[in-house]
């Protein structure tokens, strides 16, 4: 018998007894799921419906016996929950049971058509008293007193019919409960047969497995553990110090054929080692004429020994130009760093250059003192920038972001600056619409004019207040850019016009002008759109300005210097490890 063969034929003993087990165990899991969905859906519903019966019922003969033997107002509490019990519960309840009931035998709907009529009778009676007692001036009534007596004292109607509807309950629920526990037994049963079975066949699994696993080790694992021994040997490049055995099967044939291949290894591997000294005049004879590994392994040998002598004179060449090619590089790595250094040093200049356009704190502070610019660069110099200046009693300040950031940006923000210096300190402007228009013409030129072609697409986004301490008055005017105002706890929201300065196309309105008449205690805030841009949170997404303005809501009744704290600390905390994608500018005046 073949190696297959004796696997088939153990495996399929043990594979039969398994079907068997399975079959059995499936037969005896759908029965008893058959009988837990009876007991689920049919008796345990059907007892606790009965139950509940049975406690409607005791209730409804307190409550009906309270309204015939206590006098009392027609919306006492014991009143209007008998009513509520009669005309809502109870119906309730017995639609219910009614649907319960299309699974009962035919002996139990018959009982339960009983208790139901028997339930009407005393229900009937219930109504008796109801319409005998309708109000506290019924109680006076002699006639109705001797009724209402003999039908609710103690052994009378009342108590008779309750007992009557008790008693045929209490038999119902016992023939419930009896089926429930016959079912529950069944069950136990089954599944205690089940452990018996299981327990019998499992041990039975257990013997056909060791006497598989016996004769299987004996006949297959044995000579393949020694044939494995042998390979691992050859895999770790160990050859075996003892001869493999051979038997009359098919592991004996692999034997055989790996004790040749371990010969021609040990061969191979002597003859590599010579050829690997050097020895290229080393000796070498194939297993056969068509060894190819042999044959190969020979012509190997010579070409080996004629490729050394080439590579030797090309390790010459290459090493000369290898040096070659290692001064260059250094070379040019020397060039890289000093442009680097170079550039960085005129962008840092350029820092100074912007920085010394910018109104110092002592300067922003003498014109406007309940205020603060929060001010934080993306790159070394920004595209946004802030400007103050006092034009007779008036202070006019503004907030800007150009567009772009870094080198870009910092050259249109000394376009935003020298117009805004020649609108106002040249030309005398103080309204905001008509500052942001000359502005806007002046940056147009600066930037498109004479151009037919390559459009520059550039522009600022800005927001500008003028703002007069003498008649508590505000005016704003906005390009793009909009003011908060806090006041209260509230957020006033001043819209600005969707105009960009200097943008590619002219437009053909004016910029609109906000008066706001100002109070004590509010605070106003002008900004660019980095802070609300910003990603971070524990989900990387942006700040918004719903959460921006809910900030500035929080920090209005801090000092200035800690608004600007303030500010600083949740964006910070906001943008944790992700890159600040653009420059930010807060300005903040209290008033």
């Amino acid at each position: 018998m073949t190696i297959g063969r004796k696997i088939g034929m153990g495996f399929g003993l043990f594979i039969f007894f398994a079907l068997v087990v399975v079959i059995l165990t499936n037969r005896t899991l759908e029965r008893s799921r058959d009988i837990n969905d009876q007991i689920n859906t049919v008796y345990s519903p059907s007892v606790d419906a009965l139950v509940r019966l049975r406690n409607l019922t005791v209730n409804a003969h307190t409550l009906v016996k309270q309204w015939a033997l206590l006098e009392s107002i027609a919306d006492a509490p014991e009143k209007t929950a008998l009513v509520e019990l009669t005309n809502k519960e109870l119906p309730r309840l017995l639609d219910r049971i009614d649907t319960l009931m299309a699974h009962w035998e035919p002996e139990e709907v018959a009982r339960m058509n009983r208790i139901s009529s028997e339930m009407r009778t005393m229900f009937d009676l219930h109504e008796r008293i109801k319409i005998m007692l309708p109000s506290l001036e019924s109680y006076s009534d002699p006639f109705i007193h001797m009724e209402r007596s003999d039908l609710a004292e103690e052994g009378g109607p009342l108590d008779q019919q309750k007992a009557k509807v008790l008693s045929q309950l209490d038999a119902l629920l016992a023939v419930q409960e009896a089926k429930r526990r016959e079912l529950a037994a069944g069950m136990i049963f089954s599944f205690d047969s089940l452990k018996f079975f299981v327990l019998y066949m499992g041990i039975a699994l257990v013997v056909v497995g060791a006497i598989i696993a016996f004769f299987i080790i004996r006949g297959i694992v044995g000579p393949v553990q020694r044939l494995r021994s042998v390979l691992l040997s050859l895999g770790r490049g160990v050859f075996p110090r003892t001869k493999v055995r051979t038997t009359n099967d098919e592991v004996g044939d692999m034997s055989k054929a790996l004790t040749s291949l371990v010969e021609g290894l040990r061969r191979t591997t002597e003859f590599s080692h010579a050829v690997a000294a050097g020895d290229f005049a080393a000796e070498y004879k194939p297993l056969s004429e068509e060894d190819m590994l042999g044959h190969a392994l020979l012509k190997m040998r010579d070409e080996l020994g004629q490729r050394e002598r080439i590579l030797e004179m090309k390790v010459v060449e290459r090493t000369e130009e290898v040096v070659r090619q290692k001064e260059e590089v250094e070379r040019q790595g020397r060039k890289v760093v000093e442009l680097y250094k170079n550039v960085t040093d005129s962008i840092r200049y350029a820092k100074r250059l912007q920085e010394s356009i910018l109104p110092p704190d002592k300067r922003i502070r003498e014109l406007l003192p309940g205020s603060f610019v929060y001010y934080r660069p993306k790159d070394i110099v920004s595209g946004d920038f802030y400007w103050f200046e006092r034009v007779e009693d008036k202070v006019i300040f503004a907030a800007v972001d150009c567009t772009g950031h870094g080198v870009p940006g910092a050259f249109m923000s000394l376009i935003g600056h020298n117009g805004l210096n020649q609108t106002v300190k040249e030309r005398g402007r103080t309204r905001p619409s008509e500052i942001l228009m000359d502005l806007n013409r002046i940056a147009y030129d600066a930037l498109h004019k004479d151009r037919e072609q390559g459009l520059v697409r550039d522009g600022m986004d800005m927001a500008l207040c003028c703002y007069d301490p003498a008649k508590g008055v505000l005016e704003y005017a906005g390009a793009n850019n909009p003011l908060y105002l806090v006041r209260g706890g509230e957020v006033l929201i001043f819209a600005p016009d969707k105009n960009a300065i200097g943008s590619f196309d002219l437009p053909t309105g004016a910029f609109t002008d906000h008066r706001i008449k100002v109070q004590e205690g509010d605070v106003v805030y002008i900004f660019s759109d980095g802070y609300a841009d910003q990603f971070g949170g524990p989900k990387g997404k942006k700040f918004l300005y719903r959460r921006f303005r809910e900030l500035l809501v929080e920090i209005s009744g801090m000092p200035v210097d800690q608004q600007r704290a303030a500010l600083h600390d949740a964006f910070s905390k906001w943008r944790g490890g992700h890159e600040q994608v653009d420059d930010i500018l807060v300005i903040g005046v209290r008033v």
